[in-house]
């Protein structure tokens, strides 16, 4: 039995994430034929990162790869990235006006079901962290010894680190363990950013966490694992001494 492939999308302007997308109606956006030029494969906390964000105004890593979005009026169709996650089916198509900052966007249920080229350029954008959530190891003189205090270390223990990946910077501001709420900016320039509080459940909520990330940051004795990627102390060889100059000094 032949596969049958996807050869059109309902490309649609100025919506803002991807329930808005999947939720516009068919009557507003006639389907129309693409050309995949490029695809982009990124982490699951950044993909859904971009697809929860904004799509009026994608990640820097979609917005440099603008020279190969465009509609062929020749041909009818879009030429467009693919941008998937590493772990889900789903994908988004993107398509931008060649002389305006406006975008594109369709949504693909399936990218499995898409007639890719076998030399289509792939760029693999799932472990990028310039400041990954690798944790020191507590400095707390005695160990909690209820779950509180060893949550309450826990959270505290983010403050002053920041995730950076190819679509966000977050930065952990701060966290007050009465309370149980922590203060977090996500930045989208140097002084654009919007500032979340709450406990951190309603933190990992709205910024997205997912997957490794989400795992890393809930697993309260996450900081007192020794971690492969934490700087230790290798042991330098000893010098050896060339025999010819051992020889000369008898």
């Amino acid at each position: 039995m032949v596969k049958k492939y996807q050869e059109t999308a309902n490309f649609v302007s100025g919506v803002l994430d991807v329930t808005e997308l999947q939720n516009i109606s068919p009557f507003m956006s006639k389907p129309q034929k693409f050309s995949i030029q490029r695809a982009l494969v990124l982490s699951d906390a950044d993909y859904q990162f971009f697809v929860n964000d904004d799509f009026r105004r994608p990640p820097v890593v979609i917005r440099a790869k603008q020279r190969y979005m465009g509609f062929d009026v020749k041909k009818k169709e879009w030429n467009c990235l693919l941008v998937v996650s590493e772990i889900s089916k789903d994908g988004i198509l993107v398509g931008k006006e060649p002389d305006a900052e406006r975008y594109y966007m369709a949504y693909v249920p399936d990218h499995t079901n898409l007639n890719l080229p076998a030399d289509l350029p792939v760029e693999f954008w799932t472990n990028v962290c310039t400041t990954t959530l690798q944790l020191q190891p507590s400095a707390e003189a005695h160990p909690p010894l209820t779950e509180q205090g060893n949550r309450q270390q826990h959270f505290a223990s983010f403050v002053g680190m920041q995730l950076s990946t190819v679509c966000f910077d977050l930065r952990f501001m701060s966290y007050d363990p009465e309370k149980d709420e922590m203060v977090t900016r996500l930045y989208g320039g140097p002084h654009d950013y919007i500032e979340s509080r709450g406990t951190p459940e309603k933190i990992a909520k709205e910024n997205h966490f997912s997957g490794k990330l989400r795992g890393i940051f809930f697993n309260m004795d996450y900081r007192n694992i020794s971690h492969p990627c934490l700087p230790e102390e290798v042991p330098q060889p000893k010098r050896k001494t060339p025999r010819k100059t051992r020889e000369e000094g008898r």
